[in-house]
């Protein structure tokens, strides 16, 4: 298989297991993966994250124009597009709208280390809070990325997540922890106390627990969990 194949066959993957693990919207939400400098695979819009395959994604520029596939984008491809504009490191995008962390985006609160899910987000997300409706203008895209700074994951207040990564498997780890992380903090914040992780022990907990191998060895589990093909 070459690269690209490989990488569309991934996207797929993790767009199924996201729409297993509480991220599905009926065609809403999208995925994306770079394959080069000022090119993109993204998932295409009419499709529900569960039914998209590897051969229906398409192939977008820097300047949100598609150059190959046969079904249209979505209106938010400027989530991606300045995100990778703006993050050389990131090698695949995430923009979705699940439900505890859309709750979650909606008290104003940071993202607490009270689980190892939670320890992946120290110090903390970002939070989108400029407007609610879809990003849909590369100035809004810029606007989005410049809240994301240097952050994993960013909370777009009344409307969804957006999580990014090194890799596809990166990504959609992080997606579903998101995800994990807001709804247990929604469970225990309007108690009278509660407890989490200190500033001093999350990143050693962050680095022990969330390393390359261990994120390779979930995004496996999860394949083998909902009946994905493994590619090394």
């Amino acid at each position: 298989m070459t690269n690209e194949e490989i990488l569309r066959q991934k996207l797929a993957s993790a767009c199924h297991i996201l729409a297993k693990e509480g991220h599905s919207d009926g065609v809403l939400g999208h995925l994306s993966a770079r394959i080069g400098p000022d090119r993109f695979l993204m998932k295409p819009r009419g499709f529900g994250l569960e039914e998209v395959s590897a051969e229906d994604m398409l192939i977008m520029d820097i300047e949100c124009q598609k150059i190959v596939g046969k079904h249209k984008p979505h209106n938010e491809v400027p989530i991606h597009s300045e995100i990778y504009r703006a993050r050389p490191d990131v090698q695949c995008v995430i923009h979705t709208h699940p439900f505890y962390s859309i709750a979650f985006s909606a008290t104003g609160e940071e993202i607490k280390p009270i689980s190892h899910e939670g320890c992946l987000f120290w110090p903390g997300v970002a939070h989108f809070t400029e407007m609610t409706d879809l990003i849909v203008t590369k100035e809004q895209g810029r606007l989005l990325a410049q809240c994301l700074g240097n952050r994993r994951a960013a909370l777009m207040r009344a409307h969804g997540i957006v999580v990014v990564g090194q890799s596809i498997e990166e990504a959609t780890y992080s997606a579903i922890c998101l995800e994990k992380a807001a709804q247990m903090q929604l469970m225990v914040m309007h108690g009278r106390q509660y407890f989490y992780t200190s500033d001093e022990e999350a990143p050693v907990k962050q680095k022990r627990i969330f390393s390359p191998h261990i994120i390779d060895e979930q995004w496996k589990y999860f394949l083998r969990k909902w009946g994905e093909k493994v590619i090394d």
